[in-house]
Order: structure tokens, then C-alpha cells, then sequence
């Protein structure tokens, strides 16, 4: 390695380029969820990644309600998910930590942090209510399937992007809604892996806030993030990008110098308690309804 290639040499930022979620291409490999600690103990001893039940603490949730309302106006994919048995339990989860670190409400979700990955025959769907078309699927090659060819094989459906962005919302978000452990080939915790990729966001999000961000004029830092959820701008830029990345368009993840410290500082909580531990579930899918 020459001098000029050397430590001083300056480092490229574009680390939002795998946390973009897009619109036509939303299917994701891999997706990462905080939890507490005591969750993470209770999921070590029983080693079943998704625990809430729909049926019961779910059923609060904007995604159940709004599954519940289209199965009701006779939608067959939101019946599907709504009934079928193999998709009871659920967990919730994103392209990238740093965007949930800091939680939707007003309490964060923990400072433990769980890695999925989706197993290659994963189905992913699409379910934004306010659309013509609600549900879309895909396979993790961003490869459309026939929302008929997809309930077909409901074994491979493993989890749904749930989009709420139109204007009647009173906070636009979105998530994962992992709701299918057969289709999840592994999950781990405190693992290497996950804390160098904590340890690479903070990097990330510090190198933003004295580059790109630094000089970000008042009404850049005042721009919605939804825009970039739909459709991605011809020639994306830093800020662009940041918004293709957000889960939750809120206050507390524009991009001012004062949220950036709060997200790397959250993110510097991160803790990684016990042994690392790799799981591959060997879960079976339930294959009628009850």
C-alpha cells in the first residue's frame, strides 16, 4: 500500500445505500429488530424468534387493524394473513438499526439488537392500505409474483413491508412485519458481526453530520422523508438517501446536528450480553387453516 492510500486517505460515506427501501424494491435478506435484554434472555432459553401473538396483543397493532378492515371488505391476501395459522406470531424489524435506535414512540425498544436473515425461497409483501392495490409480493431477487401464485404458496410468504404514508396519517411509518419463522434461515445475537456493523453506523452517522449534513440549510432539515419511499430522485444525494432509509418519518430523525448526536449516542448503548449465539430455526409450517 502506497503512503497516499494510507490511514490519511478519505473515506467515502455512503452507508445508506443498503438501507434504502424503495417502493417497487422493498424485499430485503436480511433485517435487524431491537429488543430488551430480558426479551434476549427469554429468547436464548425458548430459541423462537417470534413471540407476540396477532391473536391477542397484535390485534392492537395499526398492521393487524389494518389487515382486519381489508379481510373484512373480502381482500383474500388479508384474510390469509389474518387466519392462516402459520402466521400468528410476529416481530417487527428494519433494514438498518440506526433507524429505529431512537423508537417510534416515546420510549426507545432497547439496547439489544437481534440479525435475521430470510431464507433464498422467502416471499416478501407489500401492504400499503391507502394504494389501489394494497398488496404486491415479491421474492428477495425484487422479482414481482402474482398476488394469486403467492397465496398459492403461503409456506414461503416470511414477512410484510407494512407502509402507512398517505396523508391521513397522523405520523407516517413503516416496518417489517417478520410473521413466518419457517422462512427465516437464521437469526443471532451479540455476535462480532452485529457489533461491528453498530460500530459502522456510528461511523456512518458521525461522518454525515461533519460532511454532507453539517451545512444543511433549515428547510432541507424541515423536508419530508416520504417522498423517498416512493420514488427515489434521478440523482439521489446524502439527504435523499437518509430519507430512502427512515422507517418513521418524525422530528427526532431529521438530520440536524443535535438528532445525529442523539442516534449515535443510542446506538453507542448497544450491548451485547452473553455468549454470541446463531440459531437456524427448524420450525415447520402449518400447512391448512384451523
Amino acid at each position: 500500500m502506497s503512503e497516499e492510500e494510507g490511514v490519511d486517505a478519505p473515506v467515502e460515506v455512503d452507508p445508506l445505500a443498503a438501507c434504502a427501501v424503495e417502493r417497487d424494491a422493498f424485499a430485503r435478506a436480511v433485517l435487524y429488530t431491537w429488543t430488551t435484554q430480558a426479551q434476549l434472555e427469554a429468547l436464548r432459553a425458548s430459541r423462537r424468534l417470534l413471540v407476540a401473538d396477532a391473536r391477542a396483543g397484535g390485534r392492537s397493532s395499526t398492521f393487524h387493524r389494518g389487515l382486519l378492515e381489508r379481510a373484512r371488505a373480502g381482500d383474500e391476501a388479508a384474510r390469509t394473513l389474518v387466519e392462516h395459522p402459520g402466521y400468528r406470531r410476529r416481530r417487527y424489524a428494519w433494514t438498518c438499526p440506526f433507524a429505529t435506535v431512537l423508537g417510534l414512540g416515546p420510549r426507545r425498544y432497547g439496547d439489544a439488537l437481534i440479525r435475521v436473515e430470510l431464507a433464498p425461497a422467502a416471499i416478501v409483501a407489500r401492504f400499503a392500505p391507502t394504494e389501489a392495490e394494497p398488496f404486491a409480493f415479491v421474492d428477495l431477487a425484487q422479482r414481482p409474483i402474482a398476488v394469486a401464485d403467492a397465496l398459492a404458496e403461503p409456506e414461503r410468504i416470511a414477512a410484510v413491508y407494512h407502509v402507512r404514508d398517505g396523508p391521513d396519517e397522523p405520523v407516517a411509518f413503516r416496518e417489517f412485519v417478520l410473521l413466518n419463522e419457517a422462512m427465516v434461515a437464521s437469526w443471532s445475537i451479540a455476535t462480532d458481526e452485529l457489533a461491528a456493523r453498530v460500530d459502522a453506523e456510528i461511523a456512518a452517522v458521525e461522518a454525515l453530520a461533519a460532511g454532507p449534513f453539517s451545512q444543511l440549510p433549515a428547510a432541507a432539515l424541515g423536508e419530508a422523508a416520504t417522498p423517498a419511499w416512493r420514488r427515489p430522485p434521478a440523482t439521489p444525494s446524502p439527504l435523499s438517501r437518509w430519507h430512502a432509509s427512515l422507517a418513521f418519518d418524525t422530528e427526532r430523525y431529521r438530520p440536524s446536528p443535535g438528532n445525529l448526536a442523539a442516534i449515535a449516542a443510542a446506538l453507542r448503548e448497544y450491548r451485547a450480553v452473553g455468549a454470541p449465539l446463531t440459531d437456524r430455526p427448524t420450525v415447520t409450517f402449518p400447512k391448512g387453516q384451523e
